[in-house]
C-alpha cells in the first residue's frame, strides 16, 4: 500500500476520562507500530498544545503533532509551523476576560501561564495531574506576544457575553465543554484549524489529500473529517460528526479504534 498519514485526535479517541479509558489501550499500541513499521505515518491532531502532550503520547513514537488546532505543527522533532495569535487581540480578549473575572491561561508553542489568581482552572488540570506545565511567574504582555491559543473557564452568566465576543473578534464560537473544564472557552486565530494543519503536513511530505485518514470524536474535528480521504468518527462521538464521517466505528470503550485499524489496514 502507498505511504499514507493518519491523524488522531486525543481524548474522546485515543483516550477518554468519561468512558474510563484512562491510557491508550494496549491493542491500539500494537496496531499504531504495526501500521507506522509498514510505512506510513502517525499524527496526532489535537487541540491540546505540546505542553499536554502527556509522556504516554510521546512513548507512542508519533512521527509529528498538529496542535493546538492546527497553530502549531511539528515533524520528526522540529517546528514546521507555527501561527500566533494578533498581539493586540490577544490582550483585548485577556482584557475582557479579567474583566469578567474569567480565570483563564495563556498558551505559547511549548509552554503554558497562568495567573496565581486563577484557582478553579488550575486546580482543573492540577486534578488530571497536569500541575507541571504550568509557568505562574510571567509578564503578561511579553507572553501575548507569542500566545497562539488563549482558554478560559466562563461563569455560566457570562456564557452568552463571552460567545458573542467571540462571534464578532474571531468569526466564531469554540466551546469544548466535553473535554475541558466546565465552560471552558478556547480563543486563538480564526485562520486555523485541523484541516490546515493536515495540509501543511501533507505539503511537507509530498503526499495528496488521497492519502489521509483522519480519527475524531469532537466539534473540532469536522474539518479534518470533511478533508481527509477517510475520516472516521468514533462510536462515542457528537452527532455532528457522525454526520460528516465516512466511517462510524465502535465507541472507544468497545475497541472500536483498534477494531477499525485492523480493518483498514490488515495485515
Amino acid at each position: 500500500m502507498k505511504e499514507k498519514v493518519l491523524f488522531f485526535d486525543i481524548d474522546g479517541t485515543l483516550v477518554d476520562n468519561t468512558y474510563g479509558v484512562h491510557e491508550v489501550p494496549e491493542g491500539v499500541k500494537r496496531e499504531l507500530k504495526r501500521i507506522q513499521n509498514d510505512g506510513h505515518k502517525l499524527f496526532i491532531c489535537s487541540g491540546r498544545p505540546k505542553a499536554m502532550i502527556n509522556q504516554q503520547f510521546l512513548d507512542l513514537g508519533f512521527d509529528g503533532y498538529v496542535l493546538y488546532n492546527g497553530g502549531y505543527i511539528e515533524i520528526d522533532g522540529e517546528s514546521i509551523f507555527e501561527e500566533r495569535m494578533d498581539t493586540e487581540l490577544a490582550t483585548q480578549t485577556v482584557d475582557m476576560l479579567e474583566e469578567l473575572n474569567c480565570d483563564y491561561m495563556i498558551e505559547t508553542a511549548h509552554h503554558i501561564y497562568i495567573d496565581k489568581r486563577y484557582k478553579e482552572l488550575y486546580t482543573f488540570f492540577k486534578n488530571l495531574g497536569m500541575e507541571e506545565m504550568f509557568s505562574m511567574d510571567f509578564d503578561r504582555d511579553d507572553v501575548l506576544k507569542r500566545a497562539i491559543k488563549i482558554e478560559a473557564n466562563v461563569t455560566n452568566k457570562d456564557k452568552q457575553k463571552v460567545s458573542d465576543y467571540l462571534d464578532g473578534k474571531f468569526g466564531t464560537t469554540i466551546s469544548y465543554d466535553q473535554h475541558g473544564s466546565d465552560n471552558s472557552f478556547e480563543f486563538f486565530s480564526p485562520t486555523m484549524s485541523k484541516a490546515v494543519g493536515i495540509k501543511k503536513v501533507i505539503e511537507h511530505y509530498g503526499l495528496d489529500i488521497k492519502d489521509t485518514y483522519a480519527f475524531g470524536d469532537g466539534l473540532n474535528d469536522i474539518e479534518m473529517i470533511q478533508l481527509c480521504q477517510i475520516g472516521v468518527a468514533m462510536g462515542n462521538a457528537v452527532d455532528e460528526l457522525k454526520a460528516q464521517a465516512d466511517i462510524i466505528c465502535k465507541s472507544i470503550d468497545k475497541n472500536g479504534l483498534e477494531d477499525i485499524l485492523k480493518a483498514l489496514f490488515p495485515q
